[in-house]
């Protein structure tokens, strides 16, 4: 509803404009009548109307001064007059007050209903601009951190023009003071720890709130500006007087940053700190010194502020992969996973000696486990298996933040490979002790079975497969044998009438004397006691 103040000197024209017009039904409330200007201007004072209804002759104040007031004092009130004088001078001045509309006397209460209609049409159309220009303006302020880290951004990509740099920084209120400047990017390590806090919070509210405890922390100390950059990171610009008050700036603040961040947010962060300048409009390049400091921390590791003397290290032309695979394979192949994970590490701690960048850092290690499955001469079923896991990591190594991380996933890759070898090993292993249980079965009577022999039978060497029969059976060859002729010779000796000599004989012994002892060892007997205390039952 719009709010009306009616003004006339003439009581019976307020009552009949008050009663003869439909005021709600238009959009409107009458607020008050008064009967001169001087009354209607405190009546303005203490409660301001929308649209202000006045006559010109009035005593004290007449409609003229009244729209005068209106027009100096109340920007967002419009007035209409209602006058019996149709004079050029009047209708002028009416202009110069931006008076809505001149009506002459008399008017029936048709026609001013029809009036204001028209009025409220255009308080709706001044009310919309109103409001628009409102909604600017709010939008302005609430924007007014992200335009100011667009132009932040678009300084540290070497974007901006020189000559336009003072006048955008004063518009967006960036004030950078002193004669030598630096940045840092600051991110966190891993955003975990934070989000398990709460249900439903995505990383960004994480990125946001370091980025929000950063700049309160270094801009109220006046330490340096700070923005988010596209990618979320938190950037900062640091100024100073000198390069060492520059500096003791720098590891200050940071400092402060990092452990508030942990204490409040729970998350560790890296900071990958550039090169100072003196000239704001070479910025850029110190921005790409911390992005390149900060990329070591996939190397090197996080937790820990970066600097750009880090970036020199030991370099070379190329990594030896197949070296490095062929010692990762022969520890898969043994089944020692704990050299497996120090093989895979120190591989990894090579790659960070020598500086390797992300992506071939990520190539050189595809290639290390491509090299070990390939070779691990694992089974077709097992293959499968690997490969199936295989597929997944290598579809993960871009994700991984560190390059640590991506170790722990080629070492159990690795150890999985060694224990599927181990069962391979194992399953290989019974069979082969069960066909030498079956050949003991089937030659136990024959005197030149021996370890050789069965090795030969099964193509074995004779150390791997003594090694495996035992594993398997908890017996060495020869006592499988021995046990197999005793139980043998006890049925022989129970069962029939045989002599020890020709038991000895058929259950695979040459030298009757050498089965007795053999015998009496396994049953405290001998052949022939054995016998008689059998046969006697």
């Amino acid at each position: 509803m719009y709010k009306v103040l009616l003004v006339d000197d003439e009581a019976l024209i307020r009552e009949a404009i008050s009663e003869n017009i439909r005021w709600e039904d238009m959009g409107f409330q009458l607020m008050a009548s008064c009967e001169n200007g001087r009354e209607a201007m405190d009546v303005i004072r203490q409660n301001m109307p929308d649209l202000v209804l006045t006559d010109i002759c009035m005593p004290y104040v007449d409609g003229i001064e009244l729209a005068r007031y209106v027009y100096e004092n109340c920007p967002d009130t419009r007035t209409i007059i209602i006058s019996g004088y149709d004079e050029f001078e009047y209708a002028k001045q009416a202009v110069r007050y931006q008076v809505m509309e001149y009506i002459l006397k008399p008017i029936t209460p048709a026609e001013l209903t029809e009036i204001l209609v028209r009025a409220r049409e255009r308080l709706d159309e001044i009310h919309a601009k109103k409001q628009t220009l409102r909604k600017l303006k709010g939008a302005y302020q609430v924007n007014r951190p992200l335009l100011r880290g667009r132009f932040l951004n678009s300084l540290l990509r070497g974007d901006e023009n020189p000559e336009s740099l003072q006048e955008k920084m004063e518009e967006l209120e960036i004030s950078l003071p002193g004669t030598v400047f630096n940045t840092a990017v600051l991110e966190g390590d891993d955003l975990t720890p934070f989000l398990q806090q709460y249900t439903g919070v995505r990383e960004e509210l994480a990125r946001f709130s370091i980025y929000n405890i950063t700049q309160e922390l270094i801009e109220q100390k006046q330490q340096g500006v700070v923005f988010q950059n596209m990618g979320g990171q938190t950037v900062i610009i640091f100024y100073g007087e000198t390069r060492e008050e520059l500096e003791e700036r720098e590891n200050r603040a940071l400092a402060e940053v990092r452990e508030t961040v942990k204490e409040l947010l729970h998350i560790e962060t890296s900071v990958g700190l550039g090169t100072e300048t003196t000239d704001l409009n070479k910025l850029y390049h110190s921005c790409e010194k911390a992005k390149a400091a900060l990329e070591l921390k996939w190397l090197l590791g996080g937790s820990q502020v970066i600097r750009p003397g880090m970036l020199d290290a030991r370099r070379s032309t190329s990594v030896d992969v197949a070296h490095w695979a062929d010692r990762v394979l022969f520890c898969v192949k043994g089944g020692d996973e704990g050299e497996i994970d120090k093989t895979v590490r120190a591989f990894a701690q090579e790659l960070r000696e020598m500086r390797i960048n992300r992506n071939r850092a990520i190539i050189y290690m595809q290639n290390l486990l491509l090299t070990v499955v390939n070779t691990a001469d694992l089974t077709e079923e097992q293959e499968t298996e690997i490969l199936k896991d295989e597929r997944k990591l290598m579809n993960r190594l871009y994700t991984y933040e560190r390059l640590r991380d991506m170790s722990t996933d080629i070492i159990a890759i690795c150890c999985s490979i060694a224990r599927l070898l181990n069962e391979q090993k194992d399953s290989y292993g019974k069979k082969q002790a069960m066909k030498a249980l079956e050949y003991i079965d089937q030659n136990y009577m024959n005197s030149d079975v021996n370890l050789n022999s069965v090795c030969s039978h099964l193509a074995m060497s004779t150390s791997y497969f003594s090694t495996m029969f035992k594993t398997h059976t908890g017996e060495t060859f020869i006592e499988a044998l021995t046990r197999k002729r005793m139980e043998k010779a006890r049925y022989l000796l129970e069962h029939t009438s045989k002599r020890a000599y020709e038991v000895a004989e058929e259950v695979g012994f040459a030298d009757p004397h050498y089965f007795s002892v053999s015998f009496k060892k396994a049953t405290g007997q001998t052949p022939t006691e054995y016998a008689k205390e059998k046969r006697r039952k």
